[in-house]
């Protein structure tokens, strides 16, 4: 059963500021199943994600998102899950602002990569609109290819 977010927040909350020295064995594991490792001070910090599982991951609530979702979805997370407020956003300093509405305003994109898209997109409306396309497809998959 997946536990909703606030309720996972609060399970990590209650290890936040603790020593490791003044936790149980069980109280150990389950701070690791939370995301934290012993630090060097004796405390408990946040585990390096770069040397987790996907399992373990997930098992702390997060899901794969690219760079511009996890940014977006931080945004939303900032202005209280409200779209037009992630759109109204007056904090410029903010390094993610330039990215609050899943785009990278840095990126461009070339003149060729364009072409290829509409080159496919024009491909795959032709597939779609030819009837004989579809009965093609469907007996290539009735014969396993």
């Amino acid at each position: 059963m997946l536990t909703p977010r606030r309720g996972r927040e609060r399970q990590r909350e209650f290890f936040t500021g603790r020593l490791v020295s003044s936790l149980s064995a069980g109280e150990r594991a389950a701070a690791h199943t939370a995301g934290y490792e012993p630090g060097t001070d004796g405390g408990l910090i946040g585990r390096d994600p770069r040397s987790m599982t996907a399992e373990a991951l997930r098992a702390m609530g997060h899901e794969p998102l690219s760079p511009m979702e996890a940014i977006r979805a931080r945004c939303l997370d900032c202005c209280g899950g409200s779209v037009d407020e992630v759109r109204k956003c007056v904090a410029m300093a903010c390094v993610s602002w330039p990215f609050r509405l899943g785009k990278n305003p840095w990126r461009r994109v070339s003149e060729a990569r364009r072409e290829v898209g509409r080159q496919l997109a024009a491909r795959r409306h032709q597939k779609s609109s030819d009837p004989s396309q579809h009965l093609v497809a469907s007996a290539e998959e009735a014969a396993g290819g």
